[in-house]
């Protein structure tokens, strides 16, 4: 074999394992997760201040103040705290797709999905299209990216979960929560009659207007202690009901009084044709 020809296989060979070279560093590249895209941590360490999440279906806005807000409604204790735990907790994963192709199928496409800003002193400081869950995937984990970038990661978190909660899962429903042991006495009043349930020293007496009292039955007195301690909403009527209902002349009243006869709640009750009222 002649030298020159030696000489052009050497090259030759040196070509190749040059472009193979290339070829890894590309691919090692591509296969590698871009954290600095999506640091959700940063973003939980911001003094956030709102937060909206947007659907085809509604927008939530959630915003700071004394109470945390949601649509101007008072919010659930928790709020804030637990949009600022779910940035915190949130893991990131490996890039799942880049080509914009692929958004609408993953469910993060422009427009669909679930769409959730962050705010901080009224700058946007984060905004995420979280998407499908995806065949066989853990509950708090979905295909998520950042709005005006092409990567789509995978999220796992609490974040996933809240970002589906509706208007009304956000608001609180809180009714009444006194202590059970401050309730001394319950009035109820009715179209037809009135009663009141005092406690004393041997427990829990019947009232009746008018009557002599009697002992009341211990076990009824408890369950309805048990529902006014934890009153709880079930859900909310709509606005457009709400506003059209009078409650100068309620169906019932019941008024929980505490010690010294102060008052702890006050329920007004309208009975309606619809059972889911």
């Amino acid at each position: 074999m002649s030298d020159r020809l030696v000489k052009i296989l050497v090259g030759v060979l040196a070509a190749l394992l040059v472009g193979y070279g290339i070829v890894r560093l590309a691919t090692g590249r591509s296969s590698a997760p871009r954290p600095s895209s999506l640091s959700l941590a940063q973003i939980a360490e911001a003094d956030l201040d709102s937060a909206i999440i947007v659907t085809e279906e509604e927008t939530v806005r959630l915003r700071a103040g004394e109470r945390w807000t949601v649509n101007g409604y008072e919010a659930i204790e928790q709020a804030g705290e637990s949009l600022k735990r779910a940035l915190e907790k949130g893991e990131i994963g490996q890039v799942a797709a880049r080509n914009p192709e692929n958004h609408e199928r993953l469910g993060v496409a422009d427009g669909q999905g679930y769409r959730v800003s962050f705010y901080s002193g009224g700058e946007e400081r984060l905004t995420l299209i979280i998407g499908e869950k995806g065949g066989g995937r853990a509950f708090d984990e979905a295909y998520v990216r950042r709005a005006g970038e092409n990567e789509v990661y995978m999220l796992k978190g609490s974040l996933v979960n809240l970002a589906r909660r509706g208007v009304s899962e956000w608001r609180n429903k809180e009714i009444l929560a006194p202590k059970r042991e401050d309730i001394q006495r319950i009035e109820l009043e009715y179209p037809e009659e009135s009663f009141v349930l005092a406690r004393d020293t041997t427990g829990w007496r019947v009232e009746p207007a008018g009557g002599a009292g009697a002992q009341a039955e211990q076990s009824v007195v408890d369950g309805m202690l048990v529902q006014l301690s934890g009153l709880r909403a079930l859900g909310f009527a709509a606005d457009s009901l709400a506003g059209t209902l009078s409650w100068e002349e309620p169906t019932g009243r019941v008024r929980v009084l505490g010690p010294g006869g102060a008052q702890l709640g006050e329920l007004l009750f309208l009975s309606r044709d619809d059972p889911g009222y």
